[in-house]
């Protein structure tokens, strides 16, 4: 894989089939998208080509926990599999749950950039959240609405926090 060493607007690790990677691009000068999955990376390639924003996204088939220390960017965008839809069974949503390990990954993005944003289900144990920061740090934990109802929830970490 090439890896981007310019510093970069946005950082997205686990980029799918590229909606996030493709909304980031509308306000970020530059994105860097990465997945394991070839097959998604293509999904995504096409995606920003039909929403025009194919030449302010970089593409890296590659596993993010690896790449990120080589990585350079202002802020990282983190939407982990949840493992399939049986998270909407759970009471609470454990971290636990998420491959790869929480900890793991945000170590990973820290290493970029404190400006981290984790995208979570609805049903996620906001303690669990809260136990990801480190000391000294803040998180803001978002509930995100759709027709009167909680969606999913996103932590900001970093500078990306509203004040």
């Amino acid at each position: 894989a090439v890896v981007s060493t310019q510093s970069t607007g946005a950082i997205d690790g686990f980029c799918g089939a590229g909606g996030n990677a493709i909304q980031l691009a509308m306000t970020c000068h530059r994105v860097i998208a990465v997945d394991i999955d070839p097959h998604k990376v293509e999904m995504a390639r096409h995606n920003a080509a039909v929403y025009g924003v194919e030449d302010r996204i970089e593409f890296i088939v590659g596993d993010f926990l690896e790449l990120a220390p080589s990585l350079k960017g202002d802020a990282v965008f983190l939407s982990p599999p949840w493992g399939g839809p049986g998270y909407l069974r759970q009471d609470v949503y454990s971290l636990s749950s998420i491959t790869p390990d929480c900890g793991r990954m945000m170590s990973a993005a820290r290493s970029i950039s404190q400006n981290v944003a984790l995208f979570l289900p609805r049903n996620v144990s906001v303690d669990e959240v809260i136990g990801l920061v480190e000391p000294g740090e803040k998180v803001e934990v978002e509930q995100n609405f759709l027709n009167r109802r909680v969606k999913t929830v996103t932590a900001y970490f970093g500078e990306l926090i509203s004040e």
